[in-house]
């Protein structure tokens, strides 16, 4: 009997064991399946943020691509890990040489402050402001820096043509009361001197400094022409134009200015690929043999010049390049200015002239900052080009 007791009591205790295991294994399963689903939504959550955080991402690739302004960044080391195409664009550069290099000599970099600068590259200049500013994590710590840089050029250039259009408005009606009050009393210098000159003797010395009298007075009567021109601004006459004629009649006009006997020591090469267009054709002559004229004057031992004609994004050029010493950049800044040279006998209006005929046809007169194919000065009328 005592066998058989403990027999049930050893059964009764199995039981008791497997009841309890089958409770541990149903509490196991009942805890795997809520981490199942706890897990489930962790991972929705996570794709979720990932497509969020990939949205913003586009969104903050496509507002940086579209951004006028350059935007360069760096990391904690200094060196650069992202650019947009505006920076790349104005650095005259791609992101992947930006971001192998790690820098740009170009870039302003710690500091920078908006102020503007002139940086020069592959031949082009161009002006631009720099704005640096670090980037901080959660903590206050700095781990990077974002640089942003602005191509102030055009606006520059713009600036410039208003403050030039300022003063020659200004200098212009100085000139024309100058020269207004100035012509009547040549007028009569002129008349006097003619009237001396043919009651003396041709070959006296007094009839010679008559004759020097007339030559200056003559002289000065174009420089009050050219200073009229400057003040009244006057109305075109249109015509059908021919590029040919206008530059081999400018050419001719402005081998005037050479020693008769030297003329082969300068040489005048064309190059002519515009149709026929719409201008004041006596006008444009002026303007071009301005510019040649003072590119010859400018090699007064001999030398080259190169006269272009051509279209350029619907523009009429006509451009002149000489092997001479070409122009600093700072005068290149003033030689459309009235009165102002850089020689010793110019009278500083032939080059204001261009301006202003180069603004009555819509155009404009450029002074290139970079030295010509032949080494010197590099100018240029741009007009619209109207086809005849």
């Amino acid at each position: 009997m005592t066998q058989a007791v403990d027999q049930r009591l050893e059964t009764l205790g199995t039981d008791e064991v497997v009841r309890s295991l089958a409770q541990i294994s149903q509490d196991l399963l009942t805890s795997y399946e809520k981490l199942a689903r706890r897990a489930e939504r962790v991972e929705n959550d996570l794709v979720a943020a990932n497509e969020e955080l990939a949205k913003k991402v586009a969104e903050l690739d496509a507002i940086l691509a579209a951004l006028p302004c350059g935007v360069v960044v760096r990391d904690e080391a200094g060196r650069i890990v992202r650019a947009n195409q505006s920076a790349c664009t104005i650095l005259a550069t791609d992101e992947a040489h930006l971001i192998e290099a790690g820098f740009h000599p170009s870039l302003a970099g710690r500091g920078a402050a908006g102020e503007s600068r002139e940086i020069d590259l592959q031949g082009v200049r161009r002006v631009v402001a720099s704005r640096w500013s670090e980037i901080r994590d959660a903590h206050g710590s700095e781990c990077g820096s974002v640089e942003i840089v602005d191509d102030r050029t055009t606006v520059e250039t713009l600036e410039e043509r208003v403050r030039v259009q300022s003063k020659m408005a200004a200098l212009g009606n100085m000139a024309g009361g100058i020269a207004h009050e100035i012509r009547n009393p040549m007028n009569a210098v002129r008349g006097f001197a003619e009237l001396l000159r043919r009651e003396l003797p041709g070959e006296g010395k007094a009839a010679r400094f008559a004759t020097r009298i007339c030559e200056g007075v003559a002289e000065a009567d174009q420089i009050i022409a050219s200073m009229m021109q400057l003040a009244q601004r006057e109305s075109l006459v249109p015509e059908s134009v021919e590029p040919e004629r206008l530059v081999a009649d400018a050419i001719d006009s402005a081998r005037r200015v050479l020693p008769a006997d030297r003329q082969a020591d300068w040489t005048i090469e064309t190059q002519l690929a515009a149709p026929s267009f719409r201008g004041d054709r006596v006008k444009l002559r002026q303007a071009l043999r301005n510019l040649v004229a003072n590119a010859l004057q400018m090699q007064p031992e001999g030398g080259y010049v190169r006269v272009s004609a051509y279209t350029e994004a619907q523009e009429l050029v006509l451009r002149v390049e000489d092997a001479g010493p070409g122009i600093a950049r700072d005068a290149a800044r003033r030689v459309a200015e009235p009165f102002y040279t850089t020689r010793a006998e110019g009278t500083g209006l032939g080059l204001a002239l261009v301006h202003t005929i180069a603004e009555l046809h819509g155009g404009r007169f450029e002074v290139s900052k970079t030295p010509a194919s032949a080494g010197g000065a590099d100018v240029a009328i741009r007009i619209p080009l109207l086809t005849a």
